[in-house]
């Protein structure tokens, strides 16, 4: 019975009979061996889906059914608004999903163990995520070996559920019970290497033992620290100074402080990430040039990386005398202006290594060769020598393209909108330009075609492209081998 249903199975998924019209015949369609791909691939596909396509994909096939129970299918775990829910009707709201109990339970069971990667997507059923937290917790604390083999925590608090325009401002922070059940459970994952915290605006008194727990177990073991955004209001936090063998911290400039860059010194920190988000607060100073110089000092090999992600505009911190190697703006509405790529020059002019602009621009850009920024651009080029990533979304000249590729001695990486490209040679002739550079530029500027093949010779490339507006968005500089997205 077995054999036959597999044959079955395996009929399903390779033919499609077809029956032409005129000649009657049937013509088989073959699909692929998609029922004998390897274990190990269908593991990794099965990783990437929720529960619900884990679950639909099960009945494809035996074997299919089989890579559903195998422990790398179940490595990233993702809770949301409907997830293990039932439809459970309430006079006041109508129709909510609560969570149900017993599923959870037989779920954790079942796959708990299997877990790495445990996500919490902001939601709004705040009395679901409590519950789901604690049973985790639950599980964990008796020894069932659920957790145990968790690596990666990730959780959002969603602190702006605002419901009309006039309340945009007002911003929730965890705390209360919701918070006791967090730090419950990252008291219970001994196996912590990674631990990202967003936007839990917290007091500040709730703030000084957020991972008390966490440095107790996870010491020697957590190697990635995220935290943005973990107080509302200025507020030094000390907890990273104490994971001995951190090698990445982000965290949002109102939690820096000076003993914090002390610590940080100490413990040899590889990249330090400052990020300033919609619900960083705007009125914080930087921290004092003395303090960097001396966390300089004492650890050579630190790494600076500037980041602001913003709907509107947002002015960048900029930290003086740190040792900054990036500097991203991720917004649509932040221009890339000559003030900010002066002030750029003029503080990370020796260390940068990459810059740029992500996002699809929503503001107006002016086509006049004066009122662009191509010439500072190039100044940019010149001046840091050091720079290997480059991404422009604003419009500039196939001339200023071959320019910034010519000067770009270190430049290995460059990303530009095709869109954002004036095919045009506007430049004024300067002074140390040769007549053959010059008729280099003004030939090779006409052609779209010439630049892509000139920016690849000069890259050491074998082709170079720009790229389409989907292919910019797609756009996630790598910073380092383990690198923070």
């Amino acid at each position: 019975m077995d054999l036959q249903n597999e044959e079955n199975n395996k009929i399903l998924i390779k033919h499609q009979k077809i029956k032409l019209a005129r000649t009657g015949r049937i013509n088989v369609m073959y699909k692929g061996d998609w029922n004998n791909l390897p274990d190990l691939l269908l593991e990794n596909i099965f990783s990437f889906l929720d529960i619900g396509a884990k679950h639909n994909a099960s009945k494809t096939c035996k074997l299919w059914y089989s890579v559903f129970h195998l422990p790398y299918s179940w490595h990233t775990f993702v809770f949301d608004d409907t997830t293990l829910t039932r439809r459970k009707f309430n006079y006041y709201s109508g129709w909510q999903y609560m969570l149900d109990h017993l599923r959870v339970q037989l779920c954790l069971q079942s796959i708990g163990r299997y877990i790495k990667v445990l996500v919490f997507k902001p939601i709004t059923n705040f009395y679901n995520l409590y519950e789901f937290m604690n049973m985790i917790s639950f599980y964990a604390e008796h020894g069932q070996g659920i957790g145990s083999r968790i690596s990666t925590l990730q959780y959002t608090f969603p602190c702006n559920m605002a419901t009309s325009r006039i309340d945009e401002s007002v911003l929730y922070g965890t705390g209360g019970k919701l918070l006791e059940a967090l730090k419950r459970l990252m008291g219970n994952l001994p196996s912590l290497e990674r631990l990202e915290l967003i936007d839990l605006m917290l007091e500040n008194e709730d703030a000084q033992t957020l991972l008390d727990q966490v440095c107790f177990y996870c010491c020697t073991t957590l190697k990635t620290l995220v935290l943005v955004n973990t107080t509302k209001y200025l507020c030094q936090l000390l907890h990273p100074g104490v994971f001995i063998n951190l090698q990445v911290l982000v965290i949002s400039p109102q939690n820096l402080g000076s003993d914090l860059l002390l610590m940080l010194g100490q413990i040899r920190l590889s990249h330090l990430h400052i990020l300033q988000n919609r619900y960083t607060p705007i009125d914080i100073e930087p921290m004092n040039s003395f303090d960097w110089k001396h966390c300089v000092k004492t650890n050579a090999t630190l790494k600076v990386h500037l980041r602001v992600e913003s709907i509107r505009e947002r002015q960048i911190l900029w930290q003086p005398n740190s040792p900054v190697t990036s500097i991203i703006f991720k917004s649509p509405n932040m221009q890339m202006t000559a003030e900010i790529l002066n002030k750029t020059i003029e503080m990370y002019s020796d260390r940068l290594r990459t810059f740029g602009y992500l996002e699809l621009p929503k503001f107006y850009q002016p086509s006049s060769f004066k009122e662009r920024i191509d010439t500072t651009l190039v100044n940019l080029i010149q001046f840091c020598p050091k720079l290997d990533t480059l991404m422009i979304r604003e419009k500039i000249s196939t001339c200023t393209l071959l320019l910034i590729s010519y000067y770009g001695h270190s430049l290995k990486f460059l990303h530009v909108r095709r869109n954002a490209v004036i095919l045009r040679c506007d430049w004024p002739r300067q002074n140390d330009w040769s007549d053959e550079f010059y008729q280099w530029l003004k030939k090779s500027s006409t052609s779209y075609k010439i630049v892509e093949e000139e920016i690849a010779l000069s890259l050491g490339l074998n082709n170079w492209t720009m790229l389409s507006d989907r292919d910019f968005k797609r756009i996630s500089p790598q910073l380092y081998s383990s690198y923070y997205k």
